[in-house]
């Protein structure tokens, strides 16, 4: 059976230092991930987790947003709640340094897909706070589930 995306970038981040300590920026290298790129959002915490900004958005998560939302801040989005579980959970993984590995019901432009699985991968500056959050999606089709 293949390893699931979330898998796969929940063993990338402990072999780059996550078992250990929370993995510095400079360690991630997304070479090493090829297979997990179309599924990666990729932010920079601002404020200490006030606010995040998009910085990169793989193909896969972008087909499932509403528009393409590279370098927005998640504050000026209008169909995210200031404290609702998607922020709660990009405030967890900068917090505690830790993966975050709790899936936010899907709500976007595509009706026929639901969220599969979801984590957060905080990665830290020189000073070992967090700077930016890897988050890896996985995302089904509806059309695809067989119901017996």
């Amino acid at each position: 059976m293949t390893k699931s995306v979330v898998d796969e970038a929940l063993a990338y981040w402990d072999r780059i230092g996550g078992a250990a300590r929370t993995p510095a920026r400079a360690e991630f290298d997304p070479c090493h991930i090829p297979r997990l790129l179309p599924h990666v959002v990729f932010m920079g915490v601002v404020d200490g987790g006030e606010d995040f900004q998009f910085r990169v958005i793989g193909d896969v998560a972008r087909s499932f947003f509403f528009k393409n939302y590279t370098g927005r801040m998640i504050r000026d989005l209008p169909h995210v709640e200031p404290d609702g579980p998607l922020i709660e959970n990009l405030r967890l993984a900068v917090r505690s340094g830790r993966p975050v590995r709790r899936p936010v019901e899907y709500v976007g432009p595509q009706a026929d897909f639901k969220k599969l699985d979801e984590v957060v991968l905080p990665l830290s500056g020189p000073d070992g706070l967090v700077t930016h959050l890897l988050v890896i999606v996985e995302l089904i089709s509806h059309k695809s589930i067989e119901f017996a």
